[in-house]
């Protein structure tokens, strides 16, 4: 496991408790701040998951991912070229 998506699921668990917190403390601030570290703990974990897919897709094919790796460089110069 990434530290990216232990990070995630630590800040989308806080923001779970924060959001409680503030639900039963009718604070709408506390809440609402909740629900925003949830969001930003959802896509930490995301990203750490896409590091994970391409790191796993790499070690089982490396020819398909210099071929792929290519083919974005010579699509990246062909468009700065213009």
């Amino acid at each position: 496991m990434k530290s990216e998506q232990v990070e995630g699921v630590a800040e989308k668990l806080a923001g779970k408790a924060q959001s409680a917190v503030g639900k039963l403390m009718g604070d709408s601030k506390m809440e609402a701040e909740g629900a925003g570290h949830q969001a930003a703990g959802q896509l930490t974990k995301s990203y750490g998951d896409a590091l994970d897919n391409v790191s796993t897709f790499v070690k089982e094919k490396p020819i398909a991912a210099i071929a792929i790796g290519a083919a974005a460089l010579i699509l990246i110069n062909r468009i700065f070229r213009r």
